[in-house]
């Protein structure tokens, strides 16, 4: 079996599946009778393996490849999604978006697609042996985090996934790009009769995984934690905040206020505030597919190259993601961030590092929490960047420089410019907290915050 994968996912098979679909958007694109067409097309092989109670229960395979077609007629635009991918069923798919763009309402705000051809600033990695990995491979990586466990009294749950992709898109005006890559996640998570904790790994190259390692540190966490103290009020405290916590409050703040057509709306907490402070001075936002530690890709879903773009600069606002149509509409360029939703966001974050190590950070607190996850985290305020949510898999007690005793949970609501605007410290190293395929943040293995705001307390 697995030499018939690794057959099947070689370097030639891989590169007559780019040339495949791109012969395929370009047979859609000669069916077109639209003004302008865009023709997207993905391909994805997907493999999952459950576990849970230290035991795999579920093993999953999954295929699927997509057309998705949109058709321009003036300012009207109709898009259709198929997964017939003969040539029949594109053509079919392009009449349907054609139809719908002609009883569709016009769209003032309608962008003309990007011409080309472009040139792209680098060729994704692609790894034969993640996309080929077998069940009995992600078996044996899973129990090699099993066996990190020596206690009975603890047991671990998480999955492991191993994927392709393969992607092109090309429009009617000349734009062609196309691109295939790997990726591999491992999450895990022990738990315990009163604790918890967790890990994650992400890489396109599987073997760059290290279950057991990662297994180790979970556990360690929940074992640490355990016998949680339970008189620690809530209120404003001093905390130092892992990176899951970081991305957390990074990737809420994309949402809430980095998207040019929530700018455009007056729905972004940037509305009136491009070149002035909004956070402390230390605090660095870029987004940057073209870093290979993002994990990004060549193009964004028009078409278009990847680009660095700052955000926030040393606490100051300096700009927001666009694609075509929101920058037609607020007179700019383009930042090349089409997602293919009409909602442009930034994919590939970067919170610029600080100078201290985790221990540092810690060491300078001399009565505060160490948070190493959050749950459940939910918007209150959008424009005032007003989060709630509650803490989990590993919540500490400070004294004096050092981590004491477990605690148990919180619930906290935080502004979080105010946080930004608050820290007092960042770790020196980046730590990637991401999805699948080119999405997700790199961030400080620590911040620490002054005066965070924990609104609640729980008996777990």
């Amino acid at each position: 079996m697995a030499e018939v994968l690794e057959k099947q996912y070689s370097a030639r098979k891989v590169a007559e599946r780019q040339e495949q679909l791109l012969a395929l958007a370009k047979t859609a694109l000669a069916a077109s009778p639209a003004d302008q067409t865009q023709v997207r097309i993905t391909a994805t092989d997907g493999a999952l393996t459950r576990f849970a109670n230290s035991t795999i229960h579920q093993n999953t395979f999954e295929r699927e490849a997509t057309a998705a077609i949109t058709a321009r007629l003036g300012q009207r635009a109709g898009t259709v999604t198929t997964n017939r991918l003969s040539e029949e069923g594109l053509r079919t798919a392009v009449q349907h978006a054609f139809n719908a763009a002609r009883v569709s309402q016009p769209n003032p705000d309608l962008a003309d697609l990007p011409e080309g051809p472009r040139e792209y600033p680098f060729q994704v990695d692609y790894f034969e042996n993640t996309a080929a990995t077998t069940p009995e491979e992600r078996a044996k990586m899973a129990l090699a985090g099993f066996n990190a466990g020596d206690d009975p009294a603890f047991s671990a749950a998480g999955t492991l996934y191993t994927g392709q992709l393969n992607y092109a898109v090309a429009n009617s005006r000349g734009i062609e790009a196309a691109f295939n890559t790997t990726s591999a996640k491992y999450t895990v998570l022990w738990s315990g009769p009163d604790s918890s904790g967790y890990a994650e790994s992400v890489s396109r190259n599987v073997k760059d995984i290290d279950a057991a390692g990662m297994a180790l540190t979970a556990l360690s966490t929940a074992k640490r934690s355990a016998n949680p103290r339970r008189d620690l009020p809530a209120g404003r405290y001093t905390v130092v905040l892992g990176p899951e916590c970081v991305a957390t409050m990074l990737n809420f703040l994309c949402w809430l206020g980095f998207s040019g057509k929530d700018y455009n709306d007056h729905s972004s907490f940037m509305c009136g505030k491009i070149g002035e402070v909004v956070t402390g001075p230390d605090i660095t936002i870029l987004d940057d597919g073209l870093d290979p530690r993002t994990l990004g890709v060549p193009c964004d879903n028009a078409g278009l190259p990847r680009q660095r773009l700052m955000l926030i600069e040393g606490g100051v606002a300096r700009a927001v993601a666009h694609d075509v149509n929101t920058a037609l509409k607020a007179g700019v360029q383009t930042t090349a961030h089409d997602t293919g939703f009409n909602y442009p966001l930034p994919g590939n974050l970067i919170l610029m590092p600080g100078n201290m190590s985790r221990n540092d950070l810690i060491a300078g607190v001399e009565r505060g929490v160490y948070v190493s996850r959050f749950h459940y985290t939910n918007v209150v305020d959008p424009l005032n960047t007003v989060i709630t949510g509650m803490t989990r898999d590993g919540t500490f007690l400070i004294e004096n420089g050092e981590i004491v005793s477990g605690l148990t949970n919180f619930r906290f609501t935080q502004n979080i410019l105010q946080a930004f605007a608050a820290a007092t410290g960042m770790g020196a190293e980046l730590v990637y907290h991401g999805t699948f395929w080119g999405s997700g943040s790199l961030v400080p293995e620590a911040m620490r915050v002054e005066g965070f705001n924990f609104s609640g307390k729980t008996e777990f």
